[in-house]
């Protein structure tokens, strides 16, 4: 991450730290990338900037958290960001490329690059760049979309081969429109780019689900503050709950877990220490033990069934075999 930012530091770009997680966009629970948290400060301010910001990208709040964690997306993720003014995608993106192939040292023959077909001007520029054509893949997206109506800007996007399988690692997009209440055109336009961090250092982290769940978690906690929501509380909640259904299920010990995320991977991002995140865990189930009890689950309806979803996690499968011990 250091390398990245003392990088593009030397070519005059501004270094901005992460800003808080919880995002202070009313649209937004958490902030998803690193151009969301600085979006007012690109706009009045003339800096070239490079950036990492924590990310928390969820799919929905209310959907039992059907996250984003497929192998390659994950929950919570590091983005390292570079954002330029003034329309010059040509020497950023040959200063990136600079930054893949002599920083990095990946290989040349595992980069490829999507643009969309209709993109002329990103096209001409990665042939300046000297991008031989077979590596660039045409397609019909690469268009990044403000709402049904109107567009953000083209952009261009970066591939690492990896065990046969194309990830994206690096995209840039020129943004030319805005939103706050309103859209607005830019009188400059920001070229926004985000490189993911576990991407191009090529983790190999084992059981990808549980520690990203810790990973938010984790985050999620550091970052509470004065704009902390019932919303938030919610999702931290539903997560501490999939952690304990994956360990009852799986049987994993609690003890494997904590020694795994916290003690033999000296690449974890976050800097809390183990027994302040167990002694919270323990906090939480106490709580919602004593909850619990308060109900009568003899005369459960619906609405309590929800209500148990909603507040402490529970599954809704759950608490059907409960319902069903109780009436055998």
């Amino acid at each position: 991450m250091f390398n990245f930012i003392k990088y593009f530091n030397i070519y005059n770009f501004l270094i901005i730290g992460t800003q808080n997680v919880i995002s202070k966009n009313n649209s937004l629970l958490f902030n998803n990338s690193g151009f969301s948290s600085i979006k007012k400060l690109l706009i009045n301010n003339n800096n070239n900037i490079v950036s990492y910001q924590y990310c928390i990208r969820l799919k929905g709040i209310f959907n039992d958290l059907k996250y984003n964690n497929d192998g390659i997306h994950q929950t919570s993720f590091l983005m390292l960001g570079v954002f330029k003014k003034n329309k010059n995608l040509f020497k950023l993106l040959f200063l990136s490329l600079n930054y893949i192939y002599y920083i990095k040292k990946i290989k040349k023959n595992k980069i490829f690059f999507t643009v969309n077909k209709n993109d002329y001007f990103n096209i001409i520029i990665l042939l300046l760049c000297k991008i031989n054509v077979k590596k660039i893949i045409f397609t019909k997206k690469n268009i990044w979309k403000i709402n049904k109506k109107g567009y953000l800007g083209f952009c261009i996007e970066i591939y690492i081969l990896k065990n046969k399988n194309l990830i994206e690692i690096w995209n840039f997009v020129d943004i030319k429109f805005i939103k706050f209440n309103k859209i607005i055109k830019l009188k400059n336009n920001i070229i926004d780019s985000g490189l993911g961090y576990n991407r191009i250092c090529n983790f190999k982290i084992y059981n990808l689900r549980l520690n990203d769940i810790c990973n938010t978690i984790y985050l999620i906690i550091n970052n509470i503050c004065l704009n902390f929501t019932k919303n938030h509380i919610f999702i931290l909640n539903k997560l501490i709950k999939i952690i304990i259904k994956i360990i009852l299920i799986k049987k994993i010990s609690i003890f494997k877990i904590f020694i795994l995320f916290f003690l033999i991977k000296k690449k974890f991002f976050f800097k809390n220490n183990i027994f302040y995140f167990l002694n919270y865990i323990i906090k939480k189930e106490f709580f919602f033990l004593l909850n619990i009890k308060k109900i009568n689950i003899k005369k459960i309806n619906i609405k309590t069934l929800k209500n148990m979803n909603e507040t402490f996690g529970i599954p809704y499968n759950y608490i059907y075999k409960i319902i069903k011990n109780i009436y055998k």
